[in-house]
């Protein structure tokens, strides 16, 4: 029986496979384009979607098209490490989740955080937007970090999370009280949860933590 360790060795050890998670890691693609950028056929790209879709790597979905029918997409539905051990007692392979590390990213994280509580908890519009200008400042310093490189995965990650809560901020300036302010919680809650999801755990050796 294969084993988990060899399942996910073939599935990134598969060349046509990897070039398939870097386009789909820009944007979601439908099976044309896929196969169009890497020039493989569409039977073969199909074949390896599957394999990523199996093995939860890729989610699909479908969108209607400006000009027909709708598409079938493929996106990315989770970050994945590989972590590969070897020494001469064990050969161990791990998936793990991949966490946000951005350095100028975790050192507004918890100002940002406590301001979307701050947003949620206000009980009239003026205190909301008030606060929302005040997260808006913040994430603005990241979205025009000087570090910025749209090829690395932690600045884009940053920049998306920092665009939904700027998004988010500018919504509660823009609108009075009623049912956008309950759109707007739930809005900022699955923020907050993306964001949370994306924070790097610590490595732990020995029972202690670095």
């Amino acid at each position: 029986m294969e084993s988990n360790n060899d399942r996910i060795l073939q599935i990134v050890g598969n060349e046509t496979r990897r070039k398939i998670l870097t386009t789909l890691s820009e944007e979601p693609r439908y099976i044309s384009e896929i196969s169009k950028r890497l020039e493989v056929t569409q039977p073969a790209i199909l074949k390896h979607l599957s394999i990523l879709e199996k093995a939860g790597l890729i989610k699909s979905f479908w969108k209607k098209s400006p000009i027909g029918a709708a598409r079938k997409y493929y996106m990315i539905c989770d970050s994945v490490g590989v972590e590969i051990a070897i020494n001469p007692k064990v050969f161990k392979v791990n998936k793990q989740p991949q966490k946000l590390t951005c350095s100028n990213f975790l050192k507004t994280e918890q100002i940002s955080k406590q301001l979307m509580g701050e947003i949620n908890g206000a009980k009239d519009a003026a205190t909301k937007a008030a606060k929302a200008k005040e997260l808006i400042s913040i994430v603005d310093t990241l979205l025009s970090c000087a570090e910025y490189d749209r090829d690395q995965w932690n600045c884009k990650i940053c920049h998306q999370v920092a665009s939904l809560r700027k998004d988010a901020s500018q919504i509660t300036i823009d609108v009075s009280i009623g049912n956008v302010d309950s759109g707007l919680h739930k809005l900022i809650d699955a923020i907050d949860q993306i964001a949370t999801g994306l924070q790097p755990t610590p490595n732990v050796k020995d029972g202690h933590a670095d």
